[in-house]
């Protein structure tokens, strides 16, 4: 399963395409109001509306159960596909219990400390 947030209209029609022609694993795409729910009640399926949740304008996409095959062909289908650079992460045991907005927070922390390291 392929998790994606924060890409616009055409971005989203355009993964569905290439998901279409390359056989991608299903994809389910994370709505503003989805923030507080967690990584693993999103991939079951359910759809608890909380207003109110400020969540960052980045481009996600999440990987759930993937083999290393897998995710490497996706990711390169990705990177070459589209002319962005999304955050690109594998839910772990641990980041399945997460909320998505505290998943997204950690994530855009631990990007920009990767930032930092590779300046420095």
């Amino acid at each position: 399963m392929i998790l994606i947030y924060g890409l616009n209209e055409q971005e989203s029609n355009a993964f569905k395409k290439i998901a279409s022609e390359y056989n991608l694993p299903k994809h389910k795409i994370i709505k503003n109001d989805m923030g507080k729910m967690t990584i693993r009640d999103i991939l079951d399926g359910l759809n608890l509306e909380v207003f109110n949740v400020d969540l960052p304008e980045e481009k996600i996409i999440l990987f759930n159960n993937f083999t290393d095959e897998q995710l490497k062909y996706t990711i390169n289908l990705i990177r070459e596909t589209f002319d962005f650079s999304p955050i690109l992460a594998v839910i772990t045991p641990t980041s399945i219990e997460w909320t998505f907005e505290n998943l997204l927070e950690h994530l855009i922390e631990e990007r920009e400390w990767f930032k930092k390291q590779k300046n420095k």
